[in-house]
């Protein structure tokens, strides 16, 4: 689902209000005010970044948490690796490990600039020595 012109630019126009306060800590959302997709556990925002998370996302191994990550003006994150390591040592524990998703060609959807993290069960992640 694609966002129109007008409604991307009254997006746009909130976020330029947003980033000209500090980013600031992530707040959680009342997700019972918010209209939001069936499978959001839980979400979190500051002035910069939208956080949804799915803490019961299936997977072939089982269950694992599964979180959406986006500006609020729907570019792309500078420096994306040190803005989604601070969110993830936020959100998840400074000695929790995620994973960074870039999946196959044929699973790809890439209407938006969102950054999708997964945390696994310690005993499924690889851990270079």
């Amino acid at each position: 689902m694609s966002i129109g012109r007008t409604q991307r630019r009254g997006r746009s126009k909130v976020a330029d209000k947003l980033f000209k306060l500090p980013p600031g800590p992530l707040k959680q959302i009342d997700l019972n005010t918010q209209v939001h997709p069936d499978w959001m556990t839980r979400a979190y925002m500051n002035n910069r970044y939208v956080v949804m998370i799915d803490d019961n996302a299936k997977t072939d191994k089982g269950i694992a948490i599964k979180a959406l990550i986006q500006r609020h003006d729907d570019t792309p994150i500078p420096n994306h690796w040190s803005e989604i390591q601070s969110i993830k040592n936020e959100l998840f524990g400074k000695e929790t490990t995620g994973i960074e998703y870039y999946p196959a060609e044929s699973r790809l959807l890439n209407d938006h600039n969102i950054y999708w993290l997964w945390i696994l069960p310690e005993s499924l992640i690889p851990i270079p020595k």
